[in-house]
């Protein structure tokens, strides 16, 4: 019996939540949601206790390495709802996870990469975060859009990059960081929107990633710097590789396939991006093909095509990576809560459990 009410638990916190289906009936439904939320969040404490008791036994408890992935915060001087969800985010992290050892942002961390916008980012970070914790910080196609607000902008792509590399305190707009042992790697695209309008003369490849070839280059020798096949290896890019994770509609788009291409090269890699806002809930925001790809979703607000922009919801990860798993638990900060957890065992990596 005790097998079998387990089992229901189980199924419940890998089903989660469902989504909100229209923006009109947001608010009651978001009531309704959040009850199912909390009763979810309860459950899912309850079966989490009882495999920690479980671990206790085989002394496998503690991971090797506590993350704590989020991304599209789009903090703004004139939008404090916003900011005040990058607070709440970073504050529901330090309560389930008090000592996680890293921070990912996967981009978007400002609404147009404006000066202030970094500064209030920072602020809001240095305030709320474990102070203890390494950041990896990734930049998002919003850190280049100064020239959307501010039409007589003179500001120009290399000002742009050099700002990123001083506000977020990091070497390159891609460059890798060993943290722990394990390797992260970050790539982005070179190129603002102002100027990839201008390359390519449709709004459609204005959110693409261009990667040089020099890019490229560098990520073939980085990948290829002391890979271990029994560790992951943490690779972001803002934008998703097109026609993978749920959202990837929205895609990186350009040399995407052939950058699929490389990293399916590593089993290893687990690729995080953001950029889309879609939500959690849905199966496919895990995807394993040569490699595991992981939507972050977005701490501001969610998106799809079919319901539009939900403002409540504010979603992200903490991801525990063991010996020979990663457990990837999906959070939603508006509400304190569990959406659901995957496991993918590092020897198998073509095996969701």
């Amino acid at each position: 019996m005790l097998k079998f009410i387990i089992s229901v638990f189980l199924a419940m916190d890998v089903f989660g939540f469902h989504q909100i289906p229209s923006e009109q009936s947001q608010q009651s439904q978001t009531e309704t949601q959040t009850q199912q939320q909390k009763q979810s969040g309860e459950t899912t404490e309850n079966v989490k206790k009882v495999v920690a008791k479980q671990q206790d036994e085989t002394g496998d408890t503690d991971p090797d390495l506590q993350l704590a992935v989020i991304s599209d915060t789009h903090i703004s001087t004139t939008k404090q709802s916003v900011v005040k969800k990058f607070e709440t985010a970073l504050q529901d992290l330090n309560t389930v996870a008090p000592e996680y050892d890293v921070l990912a942002v996967g981009g978007d961390m400002t609404d147009h990469g404006l000066p202030s916008e970094y500064d209030l980012f920072n602020s809001v970070l240095k305030a709320n975060m474990n102070q203890n914790a390494n950041t990896f910080m990734v930049i998002g196609n919003h850190e280049w859009m100064e020239k959307k607000v501010n039409r007589n902008s003179k500001v120009t792509d290399s000002q742009l990059i050099e700002r990123f590399k001083s506000k977020m305190n990091v070497p390159g707009i891609y460059y890798d960081q060993s943290i722990q042992g394990y390797h992260f790697i970050t790539i982005a695209g070179e190129k603002s929107e102002s100027t990839m309008l201008a390359t390519y003369k449709n709004e459609a490849n204005a959110d693409s990633a261009y990667i040089s070839d020099e890019q490229y280059n560098w990520l073939e020798k980085t990948l290829a710097n002391d890979a271990d096949s029994t560790k992951p290896i943490f690779v972001f890019l803002h934008q998703p590789i097109t026609g993978t994770v749920y959202g990837s509609e929205w895609g990186a788009g350009l040399e995407d396939q052939k950058i699929l291409a490389l990293l399916k090269k590593y089993p290893q890699v687990i690729l995080f991006s953001g950029h889309s806002h879609y939500p959690l809930n849905d199966s496919s925001n895990i995807v394993q093909d040569g490699i595991t790809m992981v939507n972050t979703s977005s701490v501001a607000y969610t998106y799809t095509k079919g319901t539009g922009k939900n403002t409540v919801q504010s979603q992200g990860y903490v991801v525990n990576v063991y010996d020979d798993r990663v457990e990837f638990k999906a959070r939603e900060f508006s509400t304190g809560t569990w959406i659901k957890t995957v496991t993918i065992p590092i020897s198998k990596t073509n095996q969701l459990n």
